[in-house]
């Protein structure tokens, strides 16, 4: 069949435009696996019912972080921050005229299948590292070392079997593709408790796991020998993922951060949603106690939190019960809720 009709379809299928119906099966097992080799360079194309995260300047977030790293990967000099500004608006139209993609600097999906490189045990380097933060925000326990080693893939194959593909632990065009394509489920809770404000400061606490001292310290707090950096995180938290500085904590003491929620008039004992500092401990202009990101609120009120120095590196902790909760000899007093989410 050689129709015009048939030529617009197939044309339209190949650049994405035509997805599978609300009916079909789920994404995670529905898309093709296409792999072309050009030139020692794999490109993966992949089309799905989910769309890759477009990008551009001003965006912010995990998925940026994950671009920023694919593109140093490539070749291109851009530093991981988490936001597209124009230095990495720079390095993505460098790549994408390599690439000879239109040079726009929007990444879609024709940029994204460019990205994306497989990756398999003993690889090292930031395309690991963006693998890491994409595991890593789905909330799986991996450090972002940049080495693909145990850890990550034991992360991996969990994620792998959760998105319904083969557990092989190699992050191919389908694994890609399930964990970048994937939206980001909203936490746990009452509809409407999530703003998009709440996803990016959950979603900039989960690409954080794994985090462990001394580099807490060189990123969250510049010493951690007379202070512990719990503080330090929730607040870097929040202004990473767009809290003005002015409604910000600036104190390095847990229990204090509750204290300036209070005087704030943003404290409260009950109801948590994601987004929120959880407080341990009384608030008061004292030490002790400890401080971590709300990142799920579940049906039954238990609460997974991000921790910040939490044995010492950045920790995901589920099922967490507020009502009996002790941490560092204190239980939870209440949550310190972003202004305006």
């Amino acid at each position: 069949m050689n129709s015009p009709l048939f030529r617009a379809l197939v044309t339209a299928a190949l650049s994405g435009a035509l997805l599978a119906p609300a009916a079909a099966t789920s994404y995670a097992t529905s898309y093709a696996d296409t792999v072309t080799v050009t030139a020692g360079r794999t490109a993966a194309a992949v089309a799905a019912p989910a769309s890759w995260p477009a990008l551009r300047q001003g965006s912010r977030g995990v998925d940026v972080a994950t671009l920023q790293d694919l593109l140093a990967a490539a070749g291109r000099t851009v530093t991981a921050d988490g936001v597209f500004g124009p230095a990495t608006t720079r390095a993505l139209k460098a790549f994408q005229t390599s690439r000879r993609l239109p040079a726009d600097g929007v990444v879609g999906s024709r940029t994204w299948t460019a990205l994306v490189v497989p990756l398999r045990p003993g690889a090292k380097g930031r395309a690991v590292k963006a693998l890491q933060r994409q595991l890593a925000q789905e909330g799986h326990r991996v450090a972002l070392d940049g080495v693909f080693g145990a850890g990550t893939g034991a992360a991996l194959r969990a994620a792998q079997r959760a998105h319904g593909l083969p557990a092989d632990g190699v992050a191919g065009a389908r694994t890609w593709a399930a964990l970048v394509m994937a939206p980001s489920a909203p936490a746990p809770g009452r509809p409407g408790d999530v703003s998009a404000l709440r996803k990016r400061i959950v979603a900039t606490a989960r690409g954080q796991v794994g985090v462990a001292e001394p580099n807490g310290c060189r990123v969250y707090l510049k010493d951690c020998a007379r202070t512990a950096w719990c503080a330090a995180f929730v607040s870097w938290t929040w202004r990473r993922a767009g809290v003005p500085a002015a409604s910000v904590p600036k104190t390095l003491v847990a229990r204090e951060v509750g204290l300036w929620g209070v005087r704030n008039g943003l404290f409260h004992r009950s109801n948590p949603k994601p987004g929120d500092i959880v407080v341990w401990g009384p608030p008061a202009a004292r030490t002790g106690g400890h401080v971590a990101i709300v990142v799920a609120v579940h049906a039954n009120g238990r609460i997974d939190t991000v921790d910040g120095n939490y044995r010492s590196r950045v920790t995901l902790r589920t099922q967490i019960d507020p009502r009996t909760a002790i941490t560092r000899g204190h239980r939870i007093s209440g949550y310190v809720s972003p202004r305006g989410a």
